[in-house]
C-alpha cells in the first residue's frame, strides 16, 4: 500500500529536510546571524537587568558533542557558552535567551546544587521565560524566522 503525502515521496520529504536544514546560513550570511545576535544579547540583558560580559558565540563542529548541550552557563568562570553552528537563528537565540535567564537566577540567588537539572523549577522558569523573550524578539525582529 503506497500512502501520497503533500510532500511527494519520501526522497523528495528527505530532501526538503536537508534544504531546510542549510536555509539559514544561504539565506542568513555569517555576519548577518552575529549581528542579530549581538542585538539579541544587548537587549535580552536590558530586559533581565543582567551584566552583558563573557557570552561566547561557537562556531566550532565539536563543541555540541563535547558539552552535550547547545548551550551552557557556567557560574564558577561566569561564562556563557552557545553553539551556533548548523542551527536555525531563531533556536540559538531560544537557547541564549535561556542561559541569560539562568545568569539572571543566579545574580538573584535562586540557583541550587542541582538546579540544572531536567524538570526543576529552576530549568522551568529559564524555558518560561526564554520563550516570553523569543516571542517579544521575534515580533520585532522576524528575520529570525527565515
Amino acid at each position: 500500500m503506497r500512502i501520497n503525502h503533500r510532500y511527494g515521496s519520501k526522497e523528495r520529504l528527505f530532501e526538503m529536510i536537508k534544504r531546510v536544514s542549510n536555509l539559514n546560513e544561504e539565506v542568513l550570511p555569517k555576519e548577518k546571524k552575529d549581528e542579530i545576535i549581538d542585538k539579541f544579547i544587548i537587549e535580552t540583558c536590558e530586559y533581565l537587568d543582567i551584566p552583558n560580559e563573557n557570552i561566547e558565540i561557537s562556531y566550532d563542529p565539536n563543541e555540541a558533542q563535547e558539552m552535550r548541550s547547545f548551550g551552557k552557563n557556567t557560574p564558577s568562570t561566569g561564562i556563557i557558552r552557545v553553539v551556533a553552528l548548523n542551527r536555525n537563528l531563531a533556536d540559538v537565540l531560544r537557547t541564549l535567551a535561556h542561559e541569560l535567564v539562568h545568569r539572571q537566577q543566579e545574580k538573584d540567588g535562586k540557583l541550587y546544587n542541582g538546579a540544572g537539572e531536567d524538570g526543576t523549577d529552576i530549568e522551568n522558569e529559564a524555558n518560561a521565560q526564554a520563550a516570553i523573550i523569543m516571542r517579544k524578539f521575534g515580533k520585532e525582529n522576524p528575520i529570525i524566522f527565515e
